[in-house]
């Protein structure tokens, strides 16, 4: 027998990362610099990226980077990482993009594809165990 809706369990995503855009990160009308965003999106890939790889990584490759919606200052963005692919040496990953605005709604800003290699001591590419 198969559970109707309300007996199938809710599927939970917790984010990676999660942060207020302030105004420090905003243009001169209040929206949020694409770059701030791009360093977020590497973060937030970074840390998934050394769990699964079990040690550090570097990016090695962003797919296009196209938002949908501004982010404003006092929007709280969230971002969402899960594995695309996990190689001999390298992870990629789906990071998702959200913001919640300061009424409740929660818009789509971004996905993005990227691509981290796991790296030893020396910065050279290693096997992930």
């Amino acid at each position: 027998m198969t559970p109707s809706p309300q007996q199938q369990p809710e599927v939970v995503r917790v984010p990676v990362l999660r942060l207020r855009a302030e105004p420090r990160s905003t243009n001169a009308h209040g929206r949020v610099h694409a770059g701030w965003l791009m360093f977020q999106i590497d973060t937030a890939g970074a840390i998934c990226a050394e769990k699964l790889a079990k040690g550090p990584v570097t990016t090695v490759a962003v797919n296009a980077f196209q938002l949908t919606s501004p982010i404003h200052v006092g929007d709280v963005v969230s971002l969402y990482a899960e594995c695309f692919r996990l190689g001999q040496k390298s992870v990629t990953l789906k990071v998702t993009v959200e913001a919640e605005r300061l009424g409740g709604e929660v818009v789509p800003i971004t996905e993005v594809i990227a691509t981290y290699v796991a790296i030893d001591a020396d910065g050279k590419s290693r096997i992930i165990s």
